[in-house]
C-alpha cells in the first residue's frame, strides 16, 4: 500500500465530528416563556400605575381629615353663635365673638395646610395654576380616569362665607345671620364628605385590583397622608375658584374595566 493512501485512511478515522446540535425549544417552551415576560411586564406596569393612584388617594384622604377638623371647628362655632343669643351680658358677647373669629382663623390654618404632594383640594386655588379638578388615571393608557373638583372652603366670601362678628355679637340681627351661615356650611360640609368618600372608595377598590395584580409588588404612596411639610409654602398667587354654589366640574361615573385590569372596556 502507498503512502499517500495510508495517509488518506489516517485522515479519514481522525476527521473531527461536528458537534451535535442543541435541540430547539419547543412551541411550548416558547409560549410559557413569552407568557412569563407579559406577566412579569403587567406585574411592574400595575405596580408603577398602583404607586401613583396610592398617592393621589392620599392626596384625597389629607383633604378629608382636613374637612372633619373644618366640621369640628363648626360645631364649635355654633356653639358659641348660640350661647351669645342666650345671654344679654355685652362683655359676654364680646368675649364669644372674640373666640369666634379665632374659630374662623383655625378653619382657614387648617384648610390652607391641607397640601399633599403639593396639591390642595379645598383651597379653592386652580391645580398648578391652571386645572380647576384634581385628574386620577386610573389606567396606563388614560382611557378612564376620576376628575375631583377643587372646592373652596376658606371662611372667605367664594368659600364658606362666614362672616366676621363686625358688632361683637352686640346685635341680635348679626348672631341670627351668622347662625344662618354656618348652618349653610355644615350642610356644604356633610355633601362634600360624602362625595369624597365616593371617591376615595372607588380608588381603594382599584388599587386592591391593582395590588392583586402586582403580586408580590407591595404598592405604597409616594408621601405619607398628611399635610406636605417637605416643600415651602408657595405663595397665593392664582385666581381663587368661586365654589360657593356650583362645582365646576361633574363628578366622573366609575369606568369599568376588562379582565386584565389595566384597561377600560
Amino acid at each position: 500500500m502507498r503512502l499517500s493512501s495510508l495517509l488518506k485512511r489516517r485522515q479519514k478515522v481522525k476527521r473531527p465530528t461536528p458537534p451535535e446540535e442543541e435541540p430547539r425549544a419547543g412551541r411550548g417552551a416558547i409560549k410559557r416563556a413569552l407568557r412569563h415576560s407579559a406577566a412579569a411586564s403587567n406585574y411592574r406596569s400595575a405596580a408603577i400605575l398602583g404607586e401613583r393612584i396610592a398617592t393621589a388617594l392620599s392626596t384625597i384622604e389629607t383633604a378629608v381629615l382636613a374637612i372633619d377638623v373644618v366640621n369640628d371647628r363648626l360645631r364649635e362655632a355654633h356653639n358659641l353663635v348660640a350661647e351669645a343669643g342666650k345671654t344679654q351680658n355685652l362683655p359676654r358677647r364680646e368675649l364669644l365673638a372674640g373666640r369666634y373669629d379665632d374659630v374662623r382663623s383655625e378653619i382657614d390654618a387648617a384648610v390652607g395646610a391641607a397640601s399633599h404632594n403639593r396639591i390642595n383640594l379645598i383651597n379653592g386655588l386652580l391645580i398648578g395654576g391652571q386645572s380647576p379638578a384634581f385628574i386620577i388615571a386610573l389606567d396606563g393608557e388614560g382611557r378612564a380616569d376620576i376628575a375631583v373638583s377643587v372646592v373652596n372652603l376658606t371662611t372667605g366670601a367664594r368659600g364658606l362665607a362666614l362672616s366676621p362678628p363686625r358688632t361683637g355679637f352686640s346685635e341680635d340681627a348679626e348672631i341670627t345671620m351668622i347662625l344662618n351661615e354656618i348652618d349653610q356650611a355644615q350642610t356644604r360640609i356633610v355633601n362634600l364628605s360624602m362625595r369624597f368618600a365616593d371617591h376615595a372608595a372607588l380608588i381603594a377598590d382599584r388599587l386592591t385590583r391593582l395590588q392583586e395584580l402586582a403580586g408580590n409588588s407591595l404598592i405604597e404612596s409616594w408621601l405619607p397622608t398628611g399635610a406636605d411639610t417637605q416643600e415651602p409654602a408657595e405663595e397665593d398667587t392664582h385666581q381663587p375658584l368661586n365654589l360657593q354654589d356650583e362645582e365646576v366640574i361633574a363628578d366622573v361615573p366609575p369606568p369599568e374595566f376588562d379582565n386584565s385590569g389595566l384597561g377600560k372596556v
